[in-house]
């Protein structure tokens, strides 16, 4: 009943679970951090450009994504939303860089 040496070691399924698990914290991230980041910079736009500028920010998503952060940093001085769009983004490739590497992959 002592301390056993071996039991310190990292086991195959050790290695897979927290391959899984750091895959799974990855995408977490990325929705998070991508959603909480769109929604910031809708609310910027509906402020800089009412409710046409947020129908048209939902129908261009993608460049609402890429370009608002930008905008809300350089115009306004808010940097949230770039933090969490291409922060999460970063954070998350790491994470999944992670989870390949102890994959395996």
């Amino acid at each position: 009943m002592g301390w056993n040496f071996a039991s310190r070691f990292p086991t195959p399924q050790r290695v897979r679970r927290l391959s899984a698990l750091s895959r799974v914290a990855a995408v977490g991230v990325l929705v998070i951090g991508g959603l909480w980041g769109f929604l910031l910079s809708l609310g910027l736009i509906s402020e800089a450009a009412g409710m046409w500028g947020v129908i048209v920010a939902l129908l261009l998503a993608p460049i609402t994504i890429a370009a608002t952060p930008f905008y809300a940093g350089f115009a306004w001085g808010e940097w949230v939303p770039m933090a969490l769009n291409y922060g999460g983004g970063l954070a998350s490739a790491l994470l999944l860089y992670l989870g390949a590497a102890l994959g395996g992959e």
